[in-house]
Formats: structure tokens, sequence, C-alpha cells
């Protein structure tokens, strides 16, 4: 067994909550009954057929808001609406009388990764109280990141509050140590199993340096906190989406299924594109459905066509009729990620997350494409954290657009936190350097078959991902890599991938033609899905946080699921992929 202490930020994270009362159904029923009738209690109470303290219970809350009033009679009293109570039963939903306060919560960053935890979830040791031999690990972040996607999905949140937004930081942070115990290369104690999967890649490479101590007794051993606020799902071949036409589909069912908002997040924008998916939009927004359409860059360095995208499109939303077209809405400022998302709510209130290599918004939907699909709330809190983490101005007000999902996010950071998921498949959310580590993890755990596939082959190509395979086939893996054309940084300095040179380090490169998705599996029962480049791309830290995201599954035949979908995809006719 090894113990190592792990540097921390700890820091009180100021919030502002708006909460309050919501309107009840039977309030609304009621308001919409006095807008056209005047009616006594007993009168009410018999409609509804409910006890009259309940009937008396909504009015004086009516009366309060000033949206009914009481006129008396001769024989009786009467209610009714009054003319803003006439205006309120119209409308769809009650408006709730809310009210803002400011809430705090002490979380922890981690000085390795940057990764957040709940401070709670930690076992931890303050510089004064560490053992004399203690190991600690090097810190490397000098400062806290407080606009980490990940530190709105750690806050509390009570059923009745909704997010509004953060506090600027007031007080300095501490600098305690998270004591986390490591046996067998495996992580036992210490970290929350929500913790980052490069943190946990840190922690057991950091563990290599560690002398093994005796087993601590019961009363020393440290926290081992065992979350239920991780996502799961139960996943079918249906989940799983591969092939132009599949996401084609998909992007046209969500804008003819949604009730109220659909998110579509795009590395690169093309105009015709979006004249394509035109009247699936006009259709939603019809049905009063807010279209929100983010993009990550303008341009594609890869791509030969020049275009003034954003304009371009702009004027293609623009033909849309002019009572409809503040539905349908292009993001003003660029996101910085190449993730590929789609995300819609349903008829129940509860949010579809899809999550792949697709660009929506410039695809020509001919390409071999990859996403995943899945009704996890949780996981939908935490990619739509990403995604509004991205819109948001460094000060100032929130745009309309932020102002809208920021509300999605609130619903369905509530229905995430309402009960805890289950499922056969395990599903975490990748972001950036994550990869990285889960391309060691597959190096580590593979028994059988290690799988990757993607778009480009590139210089990055070497340190993150061919010397970890290379390692796995000398431990026994079978090792497969596919891709579809060469970067063009690699062609400009006049390489190209040599399969044969990679077949005698045990990798078996092949080129297919029309590969835009990004993929990695190994053995039957793992899988991710991203937009992560996985033989050209490089997570650096000067990109924004979740400029690449992606899922990881866990569970029986995930992988054996997606492969056979793509064997079929890439057996089948080919064409270039083109976004």
């Amino acid at each position: 067994m090894k113990v190592l202490y792990i540097p921390l930020f700890r820091a009180p994270i100021g919030y502002t909550v708006s909460l309050g009362r919501r309107w009840t159904l039977l309030e609304h029923l009621i308001l919409h009954d006095l807008a056209s009738n005047k009616r006594t209690v007993l009168e009410l109470g018999a409609l509804a057929n409910l006890p009259e303290r309940l009937v008396v219970e909504a009015l004086i809350n009516l009366l309060r808001a000033g949206w009914v009033e009481m006129r008396s009679g001769p024989e009786r009293a009467v209610f009714a609406a009054t003319a803003v109570g006439k205006k309120r039963a119209a409308e769809k939903e009650l408006v709730p009388e809310l009210r803002r306060e400011p809430k705090w919560a002490s979380l922890c960053m981690d000085r390795i990764t940057g990764s957040w935890m709940i401070t709670e979830h930690l076992d931890l040791v303050y510089q004064s109280d560490l053992p004399e031999d203690a190991y600690l690990v090097t810190p490397i972040l000098g400062t806290l990141n407080y606009d980490d996607p990940g530190v709105r999905d750690l806050i509390f949140l009570k059923p009745d509050e909704g997010f509004e937004g953060f506090v600027p930081a007031s007080r300095s942070p501490s600098r305690p140590y998270a004591r986390v115990v490591v046996s067998y290369g495996l992580i036992k104690r210490g970290l929350p199993s929500y913790a980052s999967l490069k943190l946990q890649q840190e922690v057991l490479l950091a563990a290599q340096n560690v002398d093994d101590v005796e087993e601590v007794s019961d009363t020393e051993q440290s926290i081992q906190f065992s979350s239920d606020i991780a996502p799961g799902d139960t996943l079918t071949d249906e989940n799983l989406i591969v092939g132009g036409e599949a996401h084609l589909q998909a992007v046209e069912r969500a804008l003819a299924g949604a009730k109220s908002h659909v998110i579509l997040h795009s590395c690169f924008l093309h105009p015709e594109t979006v004249r394509r998916l035109l009247p699936s939009m006009e259709g939603a927004a019809r049905r009063k459905v807010n279209v929100e359409l983010l993009w990550g860059l303008r341009v594609d360095p890869e791509a030969r066509e020049k275009l003034r995208p954003v304009g371009e499109t702009e004027a293609v939303l623009d033909t849309l009729p002019a009572s409809i077209r503040s539905r349908v809405q292009l993001s003003t400022i660029s996101s910085g990620s190449h993730c590929k998302v789609l995300m819609h709510d349903v008829a129940d209130g509860s949010w579809v997350s899809i999550v792949g290599s697709c660009n929506f918004l410039s695809s020509w939907y001919q390409s071999i494409d990859v996403s995943i699909m899945s009704a996890s709330q949780r996981l939908a809190s935490q990619i739509l954290s990403h995604l509004l983490s991205a819109q948001l101005p460094p000060s100032g007000s929130w745009s309309a657009m932020a102002r809208r999902m920021n509300r999605s996010w609130n619903h369905v950071r509530q229905a995430a936190a309402a009960s805890a998921e289950h499922g056969t498949h395990s599903l975490i959310l990748l972001a950036d350097g994550d990869h990285y580590a889960c391309v060691t993890r597959a190096r580590d755990l593979a028994k059988k078959q290690i799988t990757v596939g993607c778009d480009l082959f590139g210089l990055a190509a070497e340190t993150s991902t061919l010397l970890p395979l290379e390692r796995a086939a000398e431990l026994g893996s079978h090792v497969d890599a596919y891709y579809q054309r060469p970067s063009k940084t690699l062609i400009e300095q006049g390489m190209t991938p040599d399969a044969q040179l990679l077949g005698r380090r045990g990798i078996n490169l092949s080129q297919v033609d029309g590969l835009h998705g990004k993929f990695l599996l190994w053995d039957s029962d793992n899988a991710v899905v991203t937009s992560f480049n996985w033989l050209a791309t490089v997570a650096a830290g000067s990109r924004s946080r979740g400029a690449e995201l992606g899922i990881l599954v866990s569970g029986p035949g995930i992988g054996e699921m997606l492969m056979r979908k793509l064997q079929s995809a890439m057996s089948g006719p080919r064409v270039a992929a083109s976004a």
C-alpha cells in the first residue's frame, strides 16, 4: 500500500441563487377559470372536487400577487381575475415570484490538473499535520481557475433554487493536501469517484515513486467516497449513431421532437448545411422551440474552401419568416471548442445528449461519423455546463442565449439531483487532457484488443497515442488504428504515415476513406466516442477548457456493439469527409 498527498487549493465559492415560490397547477387552473367567470369558494371547490381549505389557500396566494380580487355582494363574496391576472392566465406557465440570495460552497481544486472536487469528499491534511515522511506530489498550478465548467456542477442547489451566477472571489484560498491511498496500481481511498481521469492517471504515475507502507488500521483509514452523482445509463445498439445519414436523421428527430429547446454545437459552420436543415429548424420554431446554434472556429485549417461562415449563415437564417426568426439564434461569439454536441429536451422535460464527431452545422452527412446518445440527466448537466461556460463573457451582462441556456441547465440539474442514476453502463465525460489518460488506461487494462480511429494522422500521433499503443502490443494486445488522411502539417513536413514501420511495432494501421469518427475501443466492454483526433490533436493548455469533449462508456458489450457498426460502415461505399 502507498500513501501520497495531493496539493490542493481550498476556496470558498460564492454564487447567487434565485429562490421563491413556484405556482401550483391548482392555482393556475383557478386563475384561468376566474379570468372569465366570477366564483365563490364553494363553487371553485365543487368544480375542482377538492376541499375548500385548499381552494382558500390558493386564492390567498393569488390575492397576494394582485392577480385575483374579491368582490362582496349582498348575499355572497365572489372572486374574479384582475386585468393583470387575466394576462397571466393566458400564459403557458405562471412566472414564479423569485428573489436572489448569495450562497457559499467549499470546493477544492487540485494543483496538478486543475480539477475541482467537493471538500467533504476529500481527506484533507494541512501542512502542520503532515507526517514527517509524507510523500508530497509536486504542485504544477499556482493560481485558481474559477472558470472551470465543472465548478457549477458541484455547487449545492435545493429543489426550489436556480443558479444565477458566481460571485467574485474575495478571500484567498488555503493550501491543504488530500491523502490518497494506492494499492496494486489502483486508487483505493481518498479521491471521489468523479475525479477526472487525468488526475487519477497523475496520481497513479506519482505513486510509482512512493515506497510501500503497512496497511493502516480501520481507525486510521482515509475516507472513501462512493459517489452517486456519476452518470449512468443502459445503452443499446440504438444509442450508437454511426454514419452520415444516421446523424442527419438524429438532427431531424431532435428538431421534430423537442419540447422547448434544442442546442447544437459544431466546430465549423457552413451556410449550405444550415440551409439544408432550415425546414426542420423552421418547424421547431413554429412549435415555439428555441434553437441555439453554437460554433467553435471560423476557419477549418484543413479545408481548402474559404468562407465567411458566420455572416453567410446569418444571411441564410434571415430567410426565415420574421415571426419565428427570433427562436433560431446563431451565437455571436466563438466557443473556441472543437466539440460536437446535440442536446434537446423531450415531452417529459428530460434531456437527451448526443456527443461525438459530427459537425452538425457543416457536415454534408456523408462521412463515417460516430456519436453516442444518452438520456442520462447527470451527463446532460455536465455537457450543458461546458457549453454554457463558453458563452459567458469575462464580465458584464449575459447574452439572451446564455440566459436561456442557464435556465435549461437549472432544469436539468434539478432533475439530475432528484435521484441516483442506474444502468448497465457507466458514463464519464472526457474533457481535453482526459483523453490522454484514456489511452494509457486502455494500454494498462486491455487484455485482448485495442482499436483507435480518427480523421487525421499528424505529428502528435507518436507521443500521444502510438507509444502507448506500442507498449500495449508488447503486453499482448492486438492493436488496430484507422485514419482517413494525413494532416496538412504532416504533409508540409514531407512526411506520410508509414504502415509498414508501425506494423513492425505491433500496430496495424489502415487508411479508410470517409472516416471522420473519433473512437477508442478496448476489449468488449469499453468504448470512447469523442471529438478528439487521437492521432493528430494536442490538448494544449492554451486552448479553451472543453475544447475536446467525449464520453467513456464502460459496460456489457458496448465495445462489441460499436465495433460491429463500425465494421459495417467501413466496409461499405466510402466518400471523402468534408467537415
